[in-house]
This record gives C-alpha cells, structure tokens and sequence, in this order.
C-alpha cells in the first residue's frame, strides 16, 4: 500500500526448497511451505520453521550416529570375542593334535621292518612248532571259565528296544553308559528257579568268537587259538564249548541242552578227524564244569545224565589239560556272596571303569549284589572240603597266625530298616538289627561255618544253591547218594570217570599274592543298611609265609584261584 492507494500485494516467493549442508552431518532439504509473505511476521514464521527443522535433523542425525557407533562397538566385540581361546578350545585341541601325532606314529611304525631298530619280535610258539614240523593230531575243545564267555540277547524289555542279539556280556560294556539298569536286569536271573525271568532270553554266544577276546584289548582264549591254527587247526578240528556261565551246571542242560551239544560235539569231531580222541583244554571254573560233564555222560537218562555208559570217556577222550582250575573253589566267592566287595569280584572285575566310580548312583553295590544273587555259578566256586582242606581258627595249610581282631561298637540297635523310594532292596533288609549284629558277634568263620552264615544272610540264593552243589568230603564213595547230580562238581565226593586211557594235566600258576580269607567290619550308617559288611581296609599287616593287606589275606597262587584249589591233586596227590 503506497500513497494511500492499495497497490497489488507483493509477494515474496522462495524457492520450492533449501539446501543445507555440514561437515559433521549429510546434507538434508528443507521443504518452504506456501508462499510466505514478506512481512515480519511471514519471515519470523519461516525463520522458526526452519530452526525447527534443523533441530530436528541434527538431533535425528545424531542419534543415528550415535546408535551407528553403538552397533559398530557390538559387532565389533563379537568379532572379538569370536577369535577369543577359551581353556576348553585349547584343550580339544590338544587331545586331537595328541590323538593324530599318535595315530600318525603307529602308522609310520607299523610300516618300518621290525629289525629295524635292532629289535625283532619274539617267534610265536605255533610259528616254532610249524617250522618244526609240528601239525594238528587231535581235535582241541576248549571250555572256558566264569564271566569268560559272551552273553547276547534274544529276548527283552522294552528298555532294551534295538539290542536283539545283541552283546550283553564280553564286549565294549558301551549298554552300561547307555541303560545300566537295563543291562543289569537282562543279565538277571529268576531268583526262585535259578532260570530265566518272564520275557527275558538271554544266551550263550556260539562258537570260538564267544570268549575269545572278552572286551576291547583284553585277550582271552585268542593268542591260543591263533597258535594252534599255525599248526593246521580250524573249525573242524577245534571247537569251544560255550555255555551261559550264569547257570547252574545241570541248569545249562535243562534249559539250553549244553552238555547234550558238547557231548555229541565230541563224537562227532571224533569221527569226522580220522577217529582221533579228543583232548580237552578246561579253564578256571569251566573245570569243575566238565568234571560234572564226565559225570553226566556216564550217567543214565533216568538218573539226569547223558546216557554215555561207562565207557564213554574213555573211546572218546584223550587227555585233559586243566589250565588255572578251581578244583577246590575260589575263596573271593564268599566275599561276593556276602558283601559284594571282594577287590576282584565277579562282576567289577570285568567292568571296572563303570561300576567303581558310583555311575549307577549311591546304590551301585546293592544293584550288582541283587544281580550276583541270581547266579548259582558263583557257588559252584564256594571252597569245598571245610576245615580239613581250608583250615580251621588255630591252623592253616599256609601257617598263618590267627588276626586279633579289635572289639567293635555298634551303637544304638534299631528293629527293622525302613525303605525309601529310592532304595534298593537286597536280602538284608529283611533282616532286623539284632540279627544283624549276632551274624557280627560271631568274629571268625571257617570254610564249614562259613556256609551257616550265608544260609542266614542270603537264604533264597543258598537254598537254589542246595539242590545243585555240595562242598563236602564223601566218607564212601559208593554210596548211593553220591550218585545225585549235586555232587559231580566235587572232586572230594565223585569218582573220575572209568577211563585207564584218559590223561589229566594240570597248568596253573605260582608265586603271585592270591586272595586267600577277607576281614570284614560291621558298618552301623544308615546309608548302609542294604550292605551292612565291609571288607576292614585299615586292616594292614605283613606277617611270615603270608600278607595281609587291606583287609584281605594273600597267599601262593596265580593271582586269580590259590594254589590249594587249583593245585589239588597236581602238586600233592
């Protein structure tokens, strides 16, 4: 408006949008809203819209930065803490550089002469004897011990799912980590009968691969049956005569027809290597084992035998070559029976880097004492012959002096255990407190009193084992009750066969510290109360002509049978 007149409004128009620009921030565009007019007040609005546009930008812009930077540090660190060696990274490592150097050195070693390094490998016997001239004459059979053979399974649980015929016993031990209490139920036997539970088939491996080699590196009957096969020995001609060492002897006829199958095994490879007798190679308990065999076989069928007739062993068998036997039982049996803690008992033995560490939980013993329970086998190993062979509490083959044991405090009695959940029942538990204490009252057991404590702590166990074995001294061998298959196990109650022809050897070891007696001590802890006896470890004392070391008593023998047992009739007969 000029000279009062109203001229035409002037407007001033930006351009449709402003550049801007900074060093720190990226570039953005201001947007100018509709035309402003040029007065104060238009200006000051698009002065304010700016500004307000800039704070926002510089602040946005910021915290993009900011959060930019921030996701930058984090990626950073991961990449980080991605190249970070913890101690556990070094350690596999180690074990494989370990693992191949190692392989890589067997290798290289295996490649390289043997006379390389000016050492030559010993010649095998069967390689001597071949190269002697030295050939197969008479059939072998080989009858192997306790737990020596392999145990597969026919038929299971549903916790077994996956395993039929499968290696229950004599492999890698690998269903122990995978289902421990699985495996332990399977190798179970029917603690009335002695025989198989309902549902549960469990037998035998056949053939010279059942005892062979019994777990990874752990040879057994291998390194004889690869000599004699240097000499012209095979499958013809050599034969192993397993059997489920679990049972009872005449249990393994009953249900398996075992002794049936060696026996006619024999007459056949009799007739089939140009009517050459027999020679047969017993070890351990498969001793006592055939010893009630060349009772069976001349036993009529009505009578439980096999229906060979006198005779038999005789036409068919050349010689008897008994390797470490335990004509007169293994005293480590008691102390399985007992407590299930004999140093080498039956089962730890053969799997020890399970069982010893606990990996069945607190009840590891009750669990293998149940299991141990079940196999009449084990008493077919209980000393025979009682204080006239073993000794008595003044003296002993050996001449040991007695042990002055110390007097014991038993503490509080209670009447009964109570069971938890979570316990495991063994033959104690039914047992009070005072009967308990009376079996530890009584101090010293002999080899005859010895089987009045066993009766009282495992009765069900002694009373399978009554009908099957005996461990006495025959007064008349003709009498008529020796003629019961109970006592054909005991060479102290049972004739050798008719057989003039027939020769017995004997192979056992000597000058080894062997289990001979064990000392025991009354635990009073709760968490005791399924397995109240333990073998006394501070029980440490040297004494002349024998060692008494943690417990146990060693004398002469071959580290696994005394020589009183496996030497009866051999060294003094």
């Amino acid at each position: 408006m000029l000279g009062g007149k109203v001229q035409k409004e002037q407007v001033l128009t930006l351009g449709p949008r402003l550049h801007f620009r900074c060093d720190e921030y990226p570039p953005f565009v201001v947007h100018a809203p509709s035309p402003i007019s040029a007065g104060r007040e238009g200006v000051n609005t698009f002065t304010d819209s700016v500004v307000t546009h800039l704070k926002q930008h510089f602040n946005i812009s910021k915290t993009k930065k900011d959060e930019s930077i921030v996701t930058n540090e984090v990626e950073g660190n991961k990449r980080e803490k991605k190249h970070e060696w913890r101690c556990i990274d070094y350690c596999f490592w180690m074990i494989g550089y370990m693992c191949t150097t190692w392989w890589l050195l067997s290798l290289v070693y295996g490649c390289l002469p043997a006379t390389l390094f000016g050492f030559e490998a010993p010649e095998s016997p069967g390689v001597r004897l071949s190269r002697e001239g030295v050939t197969a004459l008479h059939p072998v059979v080989l009858v192997p011990g306790i737990v020596i053979g392999g145990l597969e399974l026919w038929e299971g649980r549903s916790c077994a799912e996956g395993l039929f015929r499968k290696r229950l016993w004599g492999d890698s031990f690998v269903q122990i980590l995978k289902r421990p209490l699985c495996w332990l139920e399977h190798l179970s036997l029917h603690d009335e009968t002695g025989l198989d539970p309902p549902g549960i088939r469990v037998r035998a491996v056949p053939g010279l691969v059942a005892a062979d080699n019994f777990a990874s590196g752990y040879l057994l009957w291998a390194d004889l049956i690869e000599n004699l096969a240097r000499i012209g020995y095979e499958g013809r001609n050599l034969f192993m005569s397993a059997y489920d060492w679990r049972l009872s002897f005449q249990n393994t006829e009953i249900r398996d027809q075992a002794l049936s199958r060696l026996k006619s095994h024999i007459e056949l490879m009799f007739v089939t290597n140009g009517y050459k007798k027999v020679v047969v190679v017993p070890q351990s308990m498969g001793a006592i084992y055939f010893l009630h065999f060349l009772k069976w076989v001349e036993t009529p069928p009505p009578m439980g035998g096999g229906g060979g007739g006198p005779g038999w062993c005789d036409k068919y068998i050349k010689a008897i070559m008994n390797i470490s036997p335990a004509f007169l039982g293994d005293p480590r049996a008691v102390s399985n029976i007992f407590s299930t803690e004999g140093s080498v008992t039956f089962v730890r033995a053969l799997a020890s880097g399970i069982l010893n560490f606990d990996y069945l939980g607190r009840q590891t013993l009750e669990r293998v004492m149940r299991v141990c329970r079940t196999w009449d086998s084990i008493i077919s190993l209980m000393p025979k012959g009682g204080e006239t062979i073993w000794g008595g509490l003044d003296w002993c083959l050996e001449q040991w002096n007695t042990y002055d044991q110390q007097e014991i405090s038993w503490g509080s009695n209670s009447a009964t255990f109570n069971l938890s959940c979570e316990a495991v029942w063994t033959d104690y538990d039914e047992m009070s407190r005072e009967s308990i204490q009376k079996v530890a009252k009584k101090r010293d057991y002999t080899a005859s009193t010895v089987f009045d404590l066993l009766n009282f702590v495992a009765p069900k166990m002694m009373k399978r084992g009554e009908a099957h074995f005996s461990h006495g001294i025959a007064k008349n061998l003709d009498d008529p009750k020796y003629a019961h298959h109970k006592y054909w196990s005991n060479p102290l109650e049972t004739k050798l066969p008719d057989a003039p022809d027939m020769e017995i050897y004997c192979l056992y070891g000597v000058g080894i510290l062997t289990e001979r007696s064990h000392i025991h001590k009354f635990s009073t802890s709760e968490k005791d109360k399924s397995i109240p006896f333990q073998i006394d470890s501070s029980v440490d004392r040297e004494e002349e002509g024998s060692w008494l070391q943690n417990g146990v008593y060693y004398v002469d023998g071959d580290e696994s049978v005394p020589i009183v047992s496996s030497g009866f009739m051999c060294a003094k007969g």
